[in-house]
């Protein structure tokens, strides 16, 4: 019996043996998609391993909680997205995770779907509101980060539209060196005016860690969403001097230029661009098509005999 049970397990030590010599760097991923959950959270379980996995690889100059605002019933954007940043290199000494938020899921089919995501993916925030635009969500997201993630902490907090794509490493470069105090980035909107009367589009904006805490330490910013929530923002930031450090990404932000529908290029919307920071209005499939293809997402699909698939472009 114990000479059978040798005869097993040698091939078994010689494989481990094996693998540890050719992949040393994956021995920690496997030991932290193995990990044990901290505090049951999906959201912030898979935070945390996404962050202690890119720690362990190397030094992390900062960490970025991104949040995609969306709705329940937008299932297909969210499995776009999905691809989308799962096809690209993570960033250079940098953590940026992005996560789905919406509000409470009152329908049934939501609660059943938006729970199979979940239980799948682990990406998805669900606030304490009823799904809105323009009527405390932004607020109601801010001031939950910090409570969330209370034992781990980000340097900066992200809010983006759901027909935005960022490009994760040139956001991580554009970051990388700038204030963790009192930081708003993004595109600033209208242009050209004064910048005291100037906000962060909605495309897209972040904030330094701090003016989340300060957000939610505010209860009386609850009922301060008056207007455009994104101005909104901007008023809590200057009120709260949590905004002194501005850093506007202007023209590598910019507005997807619809051609078939004769838009014209402006100060915030022109052509696609090699350096871009970030695309917004992707409104169809199409956009979205057209974007990722700019931008090399379908280079790594190789030649098969099981598919032929024509990327050429049809314009």
């Amino acid at each position: 019996m114990a000479a059978s049970i040798g005869a097993w397990l040698v091939p078994v030590v010689v494989l481990a043996i094996f693998y540890l010599v050719l992949f040393p760097n994956d021995l920690s991923q496997l030991q932290s998609a193995l990990a044990p959950c901290s505090d049951g959270s999906p959201v912030a379980t898979a935070a945390s391993e996404l962050t202690k996995t890119a720690a362990a690889a190397e030094d992390v100059d900062f960490r970025v909680f991104f949040g995609v605002v969306t709705r329940a019933d937008f299932y297909e954007r969210r499995a776009l997205l999905r691809m989308a940043y799962a096809l690209q290199p993570r960033p250079r000494r940098a953590v940026i995770d992005v996560r789905f938020v919406m509000c409470r899921l009152d329908k049934e089919e939501d609660a059943v779907l938006v729970a199979l995501e979940i239980i799948t993916h682990g990406d998805i925030l669900v606030l304490n509101c009823t799904e809105n635009m323009n009527d405390g969500k932004t607020y109601e997201y801010f001031s939950s980060l910090p409570r969330l993630f209370a034992g781990e902490p980000y340097d900066y907090a992200g809010k983006i539209d759901d027909d935005t794509y960022y490009r994760l490493e040139a956001l991580a470069d554009t970051l990388r060196g700038k204030a963790r105090r009192d930081m708003w980035h993004g595109f600033l909107n209208p242009c050209h005016v004064s910048p005291e009367r100037q906000y962060m589009s909605g495309m897209g904006y972040i904030g330094s860690w701090g003016a989340a805490e300060w957000i939610a330490a505010s209860p009386e910013l609850r009922e301060d969403h008056e207007g455009h929530e994104d101005k909104a923002f901007g008023r809590w930031l200057r009120r709260g001097g949590r905004g002194k450090n501005v850093y506007g990404e202007e023209p590598r932000m910019y507005d997807y230029l619809d051609r078939e529908m004769y838009a014209e290029v402006t100060c915030y919307r022109h052509e696609l661009m090699a350096d871009t920071v970030a695309v917004h209005k992707l409104k169809d499939r199409l956009k979205w098509a057209r974007t990722l293809r700019f931008f090399n997402a379908t280079d790594a699909l190789k030649p098969s005999k099981m598919y032929h698939v024509d990327l050429t472009p049809k314009i």
